[in-house]
Order: structure tokens, then sequence, then C-alpha cells
């Protein structure tokens, strides 16, 4: 078995449902013959060039050990995906071969929920602040009047 890359551009317009349902059909395809070392979401970026008269794509980038055969008929399937308006699959150089990780194969590259924050962590407002007693520890100094 080889390791290849993967770079998928995905239509920018498309929701993150239809992004995630398509990785979950290609890591299953890949899976099938091979492993998958990682993946990576990029997220949307400025392409070099305008394609099919779009300036922007959702990229993604995948790592997977697999045989030539399924390169091919993965290849094959991307192609006819009007989703990815751009592909590439490269071979990579032994000493280029990422060590695998577990959690970007299980989430498809996905980021983690950010977790929501606490009452603690959102910064009071200038009138809740008011009263507290740091405000009234500090006091304005008096002002410079000109006599004389």
């Amino acid at each position: 078995m080889r390791t290849y890359e993967l770079v998928l551009v995905f239509d920018p317009a498309l929701e993150m449902e239809q992004i995630d349902q398509d990785l979950r059909k290609l890591s299953e395809m890949i899976s099938a013959d091979g492993a998958i070392r990682l993946w990576e979401r990029w997220g949307k970026r400025r392409l070099a060039y305008e394609i099919a008269g779009r300036q922007y794509g959702y990229y993604v980038l995948s790592v997977f050990d697999s045989n030539p055969l399924a390169v091919a008929n993965l290849d094959r399937t991307i192609r006819l995906n009007t989703a990815v308006i751009r592909h590439l699959i490269t071979v990579l150089e032994p000493k280029r071969v990422p060590d695998t990780d577990p959690e970007s194969v299980r989430t498809l590259g996905a980021a983690p929920e950010a977790p929501a924050p606490t009452i603690e962590a959102i910064p009071l407002m200038a009138e809740e602040r008011a009263g507290s007693p740091e405000d009234t520890a500090a006091e304005v100094p008096p002002e410079v009047t000109d006599e004389g």
C-alpha cells in the first residue's frame, strides 16, 4: 500500500451537512480498501483563480493509505460529485507521511464544538460594575484649577 494525500475543494455555497455527508461517503470508500491517517478542514479560502465563476472554495485535506486501484475508483467518484469543484490526489514520499490522528479520523477533521461560555466568563457591563468594590476604591482625581 502507498500513502496518498487528497485535497478537496468544495463549492462554498454548500451547507456543512452536505460537506459532512460527502466526507463520510469518501471516508467509507477509503476505509474499505485502506486506512485513513488524518482529515484536516482548512475551511473557506480564496481560490488562486476563478473556477466555474467561484472565487472561494471550502478546502479539506486527507492523508490515507490505499492501493492504486482503490485510488482510481476514489478519483472517479470524486469527479462525478458535483459538490467538489477541484481535487488532487498525490502519492506522498515516505519521509513526509504524518502520524495517524485518530481524533481527526473520527470527526472527519471537524473542530470540536466550543463549550458555551459560563456566567463567570462573560464580562460585566459598565452599569453592573458601577457598584462593585473595585470602582469605589478608585477615586477620580480632583479637577485642577488655575487660581491665580
